[in-house]
């Protein structure tokens, strides 16, 4: 019951919103999780793709990673986002050590890394930020999430697609990274089979036979 926002603060420092992110550390994914945490929560290998570049998928292990982690740290949310950054085994152990102490409180505190100590507060920023742009004079960018479905006729990648499309729609950035984040299984740069089928913002399903199927750039 936690509001939406805590998933896209912990979004925004994460991955930027790449799905396609992948850490030195071998975190991978829009909420970058390691791959014992994320077989943990479900997310595997399936005919070769690994799920953790699924955005719904990971979401929905996010969920199940906050909902378990509140059940071990007494509900105390601070101390759950310290745990996805730092390690929800150092949580424990310092909550264990002050059960009576939040994530502020000095002696929980000095014990974190300074990455976990910046990290919780610029998720928690941003999550509010997301609730309340109002306060901030933020004006976040209207997005139709309606989805469609595009079939190609021609061999094509993801990339090549991008390139035809260009600002069809009025995509002030392009569709690269909207064509990457809904199709997670596919290499950008590989061309996809004729009769593959792509999902893709609503807007797309016109302007695809318009200006890529036929034509210039078919051409």
């Amino acid at each position: 019951k936690l509001p939406e926002a805590i998933l896209f603060g912990i979004m925004a420092k994460e991955s930027g919103g790449r799905v396609h992110a992948y850490s030195r550390s071998g975190a991978a994914g829009l909420l970058q999780f390691m791959p014992a945490t994320g077989q943990r929560f479900g997310l595997n290998y399936e005919d070769g793709f690994d799920q953790r570049y699924d955005p719904q998928l990971a979401a929905r292990a996010n969920a199940a990673y906050l909902n378990e982690q509140l059940a071990q740290l007494n509900n105390n949310l601070e101390m759950v986002i310290a745990a996805y950054n730092g390690g929800e085994g150092r949580m424990q152990r310092l909550a264990r050590s002050a059960p009576d102490a939040g994530f502020w409180d000095p002696e929980i505190f000095s014990q974190l890394p300074p990455e976990t100590r910046d990290y919780v507060p610029v998720v928690l920023a941003a999550a509010w930020l997301y609730l309340h742009p109002e306060k901030y004079n933020l004006q976040f960018p209207k997005i139709d999430g309606r989805l469609g479905t595009l079939v190609l006729q021609k061999k094509a990648s993801l990339a090549e697609l991008a390139v035809c499309l260009g600002d069809a729609g009025s995509a002030h950035d392009g569709w690269f990274r909207a064509l990457r984040n809904l199709n997670p299984a596919y290499d950008h740069q590989i061309g996809l089979p004729p009769g593959t089928r792509l999902t893709v913002p609503n807007v797309l399903e016109a302007a695809f036979p318009r200006v890529c199927a036929e034509g210039p750039w078919q051409t």
